[in-house]
């Protein structure tokens, strides 16, 4: 299931970014700092930390645009204190279908633009490694649930995004307030 997941949003990414008109695909890489609202599984000081790297498609109309995209992020599986991009001892992998609205607030022709966004996020783990040493009697969901909003800054084909997405669904199994909340920042190239 979930590669037939992960195929049909890489597909419709790609038809997107094809068919896109006055529109076109950004791709980018940043540093993604997860917590999550439970305290077991997130202790005060600390949080999830990663890198991710993704691809959105915008098919444009005016200062708006409809945004599709994928996002592959991999991020510990245990609270840090420290954040750490790289070499966790154990891994979540995470596939982020991302869709919504993208809308310019300011606008200097067009070398300079400052935006906003309302997106969903249907997170889809891919994979684990490792144990959660934080939390050990709590079972990882499938996936969850966010929602994405942000401001974007694109001077000529270059961006800079900081997003925050906030959950809706809970990431552990009968966990109640189990949410990830995520903090990003992304920089790419337009075209």
């Amino acid at each position: 299931m979930k590669q037939l997941f992960l195929i049909f949003i890489l597909l419709t990414t790609f038809i997107c970014i094809s068919q896109a008109q006055l529109g076109g695909a950004r791709v980018y890489a940043g540093i993604s700092i997860l917590t999550n609202q439970d305290v077991n599984a997130n202790p005060e000081g600390s949080s999830y930390s990663g890198y991710h790297i993704g691809t959105d498609g915008r098919i444009m109309s005016g200062t708006m645009s409809f945004l599709l995209g994928a996002r592959y992020t991999a991020i510990s599986r245990t609270p840090q204190e420290t954040i750490k991009l790289f070499g966790h001892d154990s891994n979540i992998s995470i596939l982020n279908g991302r869709v919504g609205l993208d809308y310019s607030i300011y606008s200097l022709r067009d070398f300079f633009r400052i935006r906003t966004k309302v997106l969903g996020s249907f997170d889809i783990i891919i994979n684990t490694t490792g144990e959660s040493i934080a939390v050990p009697t709590y079972d990882l969901n499938d996936g969850w649930f966010g929602g994405v909003t942000g401001l974007g800054f694109d001077i000529g084909p270059f961006i800079l995004d900081i997003e925050y997405e906030f959950g809706i669904l809970n990431a552990y199994y009968q966990k109640p307030d189990s949410k990830f909340n995520s903090l990003t920042i992304s920089t790419g190239f337009f075209f």
